[in-house]
């Protein structure tokens, strides 16, 4: 069971696990404050010359009139993007908690290569912000429109500080992180013992189980975020959108139903969540391909869609992994709440080794 003790004892465990725990922190308000800052002002542009009734006085060749109408909807959606990228942040720095509390060395690792993965993400908006940037300089310059595009310029010069800050964040997060992942490495072999076919059954465990905490953001964000910028707008005239709004109410429990069937060694159970996995890598393949039937691409969000395809087959594949290790030793080391205990008593009572603390 977690409790306050517990979590304080893990963390002041040794001077790596408070430096990790400080890092993240740290990062977390800076992206965070960098993210809102760039939310702010480019969302105030859309009110410096671009409102709709000002783009159709300017008397702009076709081709122009596009290219300005598109910087605007890419200014009005830049809040979600950033509220994206702040939700990461903050699941991040609770992933980080969750890492250090229960010494999930795969946990560490995939949580620094995540970090590197935000730090191309924090470039990719450096160079999405100076597209449109470029654009309406150069309108504003040939038609000498009343364009003002200083909080674009603003927000320009922000996002390479994200960038700069994210790059060197992951850095230094990727050096801690390995001296934690030897410290919980000892952990683990001390818990479990020199059984390598154990180790190797309990890791690809903790792999899965890892998979279902990133899902949590990915997957449900990524849907949730599509039936608020695209489906509901649209109404609800097609199937998809139902089958959409179905699959998303059920991600977040079906993600539980999953780290209670891995812990029950039940194949029914298990095949039932790939089942509903395979759904919802259905669903993302829709939406990618919508994503890229349109001509104005936004990167940032086609790169969450893609990384939740990824994510989502790794779930799919841990999860037949982990149904071809069940029955073969490792449940007594994974169990919860009062079936732990009872394992722990039938264990104490046979002498058979140690329980796995995942509470």
């Amino acid at each position: 069971m977690v409790t306050l003790e517990k979590i304080n004892t893990r963390i002041q465990q040794s001077k790596w696990t408070k430096l990790y725990i400080l890092v993240a922190c740290l990062q977390g308000i800076t992206i965070i404050a960098l993210q809102a800052t760039i939310a702010y002002y480019n969302t105030a542009q859309v009110n410096k010359g671009l409102e709709s009734d000002a783009i159709i006085s300017y008397d702009l060749d076709d081709d122009e009139q596009i290219s300005i109408i598109r910087a605007t909807e890419r200014l009005k959606r830049i809040k979600w993007e950033n509220i994206a990228f702040i939700g990461f942040q903050l699941w991040f720095v609770c992933m980080s908690f969750d890492a250090t509390v229960y010494q999930n060395a795969a946990e560490v690792i995939t949580l620094a290569i995540m970090n590197f993965a935000c730090a191309i993400f924090g470039a990719l908006e450096v160079i999405d912000g100076k597209r449109w940037l470029t654009i309406l300089t150069d309108i504003k310059t040939k038609y000498k429109i009343p364009i003002i595009i200083a909080p674009i310029q603003i927000a320009y010069h922000v996002e390479i500080a994200l960038s700069i800050c994210v790059g060197l964040y992951a850095v230094l997060f990727a050096y801690v992180s390995f001296a934690v992942v030897r410290e919980f490495g000892w952990v683990i072999y001390k818990k479990i013992g020199a059984d390598i076919s154990i180790q190797r059954m309990y890791r690809t465990l903790q792999f899965f189980v890892l998979a279902l905490k990133i899902d949590i953001f990915i997957e449900f964000l990524v849907s949730v975020f599509y039936l608020i910028q695209f489906a509901l707008k649209s109404g609800f005239n097609s199937w998809t959108t139902i089958v959409f709004i179905v699959i998303t109410l059920l991600i977040l429990p079906m993600l539980y139903f999953g780290r209670v069937a891995v812990a029950s060694e039940s194949v029914l159970q298990m095949s039932l969540f790939i089942a509903f996995q395979l759904c919802v890598g259905f669903q993302l393949v829709l939406i990618a391909t919508e994503a890229t039937d349109s001509k104005d691409y936004w990167y940032i969000w086609i790169c969450f869609v893609i990384l939740g395809m990824i994510i989502a087959a790794a779930t799919i594949v841990l999860a037949l992994l982990c149904i071809m290790n069940f029955n073969k030793g490792l449940k007594p080391y994974i169990q919860r709440g009062a079936e732990k205990k009872e394992t722990l008593q039938q264990s104490k009572e046979s002498s058979e080794g140690w329980i796995i603390d995942e509470d």
